[in-house]
């Protein structure tokens, strides 16, 4: 390590400590904790997950452990709990241990046990939040944004607490976690980010939920080439999940159906070239590879039945319900 300031001896720009121990504080002890981790859990039959550094698999025949490390904080599970309690009884021996006992609060995430499996929600963190907003006892809306809400740069008068709006959408881009249903409007509000208005915090304050997203990186030349490019982005994260399940053992049921509402992008997996594709052909030629592959299927679905659209464009509060309870997002006391 550099020499500390104060403690310095000979050149200083030649000369360093030799570290003995990595102390907790140090900007090296987190990479040292885990390398040491690392090395115990390979020597014990875990694998790391290529698609999650942080994920540890162990299989022997049927028996599967699953392991996430969270800097200090690990998640041991698999169907057997006398072999989790012994993955973590032989980790106790290594390091000191302080087991929390089953699952049911991890990083603002609630976990609730259901006779059908677990359900995640942040009832907690958004209740501390509507408390620092001073909002506990606003009234509930059917929707986060109304359909015709028009947000604009122009309309509005600007507040004087710019800080304190940053600081509110930032501490909300946790929740979309548990809540993709309101992704379109919260994505809304985070474009106002740098001079917000008035307007721009009354939205803030009925989505109380932000979002961050990534606009493409190129510049299209019409609205086909930009689906093409999405659909393109699309694959890549359907292609990281499968092998995701596959290195969790999990077997795929069929195969991945990408449901698309424009008719110009499921030609991709027509195998004849059309000169008006010609500038998107690279995207093409990699949305068709895994088609003809057997990775993925895309079809076509009608417009009102378009699940994503609840991503793109305010909805109504019959369609915004419909399509979230497609999403599987539901009320903790209708998933109980």
């Amino acid at each position: 390590m550099m020499q500390p300031p104060g403690y310095e001896q000979g050149d200083k720009t030649r000369l360093v400590c030799k570290l003995n121990k990595a102390l907790y504080g140090l900007k090296q002890a987190p990479r040292a904790w885990f390398d040491k981790l690392l090395t115990y859990l390979l020597s014990v039959g875990f694998s790391s997950s290529k698609s999650d550094s942080s994920l540890f698999v162990r299989s022997i025949g049927v028996r599967v452990v699953y392991l996430l490390v969270y800097f200090d904080d690990i998640i041991v599970t698999r169907c057997d709990s006398d072999e989790v309690q012994a993955v973590i009884d032989d980790l106790n021996k290594k390091d000191s241990l302080k087991d929390l006992g089953v699952l049911d609060y991890f990083l603002g995430i609630q976990v609730h046990y259901t006779g059908d499996g677990l359900m995640f929600s942040q009832k907690k963190y958004i209740g501390d939040l509507l408390q620092r907003c001073g909002l506990e006892t606003a009234n509930e809306l059917p929707t986060s944004m109304v359909s015709n809400c028009h947000l604009s740069v122009f309309v509005g008068t600007p507040i004087e607490n710019v800080t304190e709006y940053r600081s509110i959408v930032g501490a909300l881009q946790y929740i979309v976690i548990t809540r993709p249903d309101i992704a379109f409007d919260v994505n809304r509000v985070c474009q106002f980010m740098q001079v917000p208005l008035d307007t721009h915090f009354q939205a803030v304050k009925r989505n109380l939920v932000s979002w961050g997203c990534k606009k493409q990186d190129v510049v299209s030349r019409s609205t086909a080439e930009a689906d093409y490019h999405a659909v393109t982005c699309a694959i890549t994260e359907i292609l990281w999940h499968q092998s995701f399940l596959r290195e969790l053992c999990i077997p795929l049921d069929g195969l991945p159906t990408l449901w698309y509402d424009n008719s110009s992008v499921v030609v991709s997996a027509n195998p004849v070239m059309h000169s008006k594709f010609k500038h998107v052909e690279l995207d093409l030629y990699f949305v068709r590879e895994n088609d003809m592959a057997g990775q993925l299927l895309v079809n076509e679905v009608p417009a009102y039945e378009q699940v994503a659209d609840i991503m793109t464009k305010p909805l109504s509060a019959v369609m915004f319900y419909r399509f979230r309870h497609k999403l599987v997002v539901l009320s903790l006391t209708s998933a109980t």
